[in-house]
């Protein structure tokens, strides 16, 4: 029994009791939360590099509360210092813990319609270890340089204590970069914004010449009333706000990941294989019968020849299907500690590392 049936949840708690997703905590890891403090002590500074000073901000959709990547900026001349800042959530969930354990065997927060049933307990999602306005956090930073060919040429990865000026949206941010119109409370941001919208593009263009893949494909958003009921699905727009704090952690995950690497340890990685021929043949097979005309004379399988198809379909009127049944014809993205690099973003390492709170293996 999970509740009366005319409870305003009780599909959601249906849907999620039927796929195995676990809703409320145990009783032990609601007893380890009392242990853990509400704010940072002072014990816990030690060692840690103190960014308070440092102009650091997010930027997430209006109804966002737990908040897991802070970015700054600072422009030298032809080089840009980009800093991401990851909330530091293993600090307080210990492997071997009743937290820990609770946030495996969810291994991520499960988001049905507008419930977000959450990996970690609301007093940690939401609270300690998210990165709210004006309060101090433990972090782990990664600071990168990039040249203006948005290449990184050095780079740090440190704990951190940050203390982040403002809680942005993507939709006040996108005025500022679309519209050159700034919000009330945004004006002491905006020339950091530009810049790093700059430094954005710069990064995109360059994923873009080594082979990551835009397949453009919408995304839905469904709308409720008070009782939960459905009202409107409505498309989730991506544009430059969204797109740059995208590229941001696609360069820190590329980082992170090529650091581990480097150093030859053991290590989870976020890999994507090259597609299948026949699947690909199957998929050109399709547009001969649609009458679309792909420049391509060979099966190529590599990232640029998924481009070339991607341009080659653009202007039909079914473009976003037909994108969709590429990237289905395509193998799907796994974890592996085998590194055969990324095929979709066009990388050689890749990982999760930018959003512990709701993803075990970025933790």
């Amino acid at each position: 029994i999970i509740g009366h049936e005319n409870d305003p949840d009780i599909d959601i708690k249906s849907v999620a009791y039927k796929y195995g997703i676990t809703i409320d905590f145990n009783e032990k890891s609601i007893e380890e939360l009392k242990s853990i403090p509400d704010h940072v002590l002072e014990t816990e500074k030690k060692d840690r590099v103190d960014l308070t000073d440092e102009i650091i901000f997010t930027i997430d959709g209006d109804d966002t509360k737990d908040i897991d990547d802070a970015i700054s900026l600072t422009k030298e001349k032809d080089k840009y210092i980009l800093g991401v800042h990851i909330a530091d959530v293993s600090y307080y969930v210990k492997p071997g813990t009743a937290l820990y354990n609770d946030a495996y065997e969810r291994g991520t927060s499960s988001y049905l319609a507008d419930t977000v049933i959450p990996m970690l307990p609301h007093e940690l999602s939401n609270g300690i270890c998210s990165l709210n306005p004006n309060v101090e956090r433990l972090a782990i930073s990664v600071k990168m340089t990039f040249d203006n060919n948005g290449k990184v040429v050095d780079y740090d990865i440190f704990q951190s204590i940050i203390k982040r000026r403002k809680q942005m949206t993507y939709k006040n941010v996108n005025e500022i970069l679309m519209n050159n119109t700034i919000p009330e409370g945004y004006e002491e941001f905006s020339e950091i914004l530009i810049n790093m919208h700059e430094l954005s593009t710069i990064i995109r263009n360059r994923l873009i010449k080594n082979g990551y893949i835009e397949f453009d494909i919408p995304e839905v958003k469904i709308i409720q009333d008070k009782n939960g009921k459905c009202i409107d699905v409505i498309k989730r727009e991506q544009k430059e706000a969204e797109m740059l704090i995208e590229d941001f952690m696609i360069a820190t995950n590329e980082v992170v990941a090529t650091h581990i690497y480097n150093m030859g340890l053991p290590f989870i990685y976020r890999v994507h294989g090259i597609p299948k021929s026949e699947k690909i043949v199957d998929f050109l097979n399709l547009l001969k019968l649609l009458n679309i005309n792909v420049n391509t004379r060979n099966i190529d399988t590599s990232s640029r020849g998924m481009q070339r198809i991607l341009k080659d379909i653009k202007d039909s009127d079914s473009s976003k299907i037909l994108a969709s049944m590429l990237l289905r014809s395509m193998q799907k993205a796994v974890y592996s500690d085998n590194n055969i690099g990324h095929f979709g973003l066009g990388l050689a390492n890749y990982t999760h590392f930018t959003s512990p709170i709701r993803r075990y293996e970025d933790g």
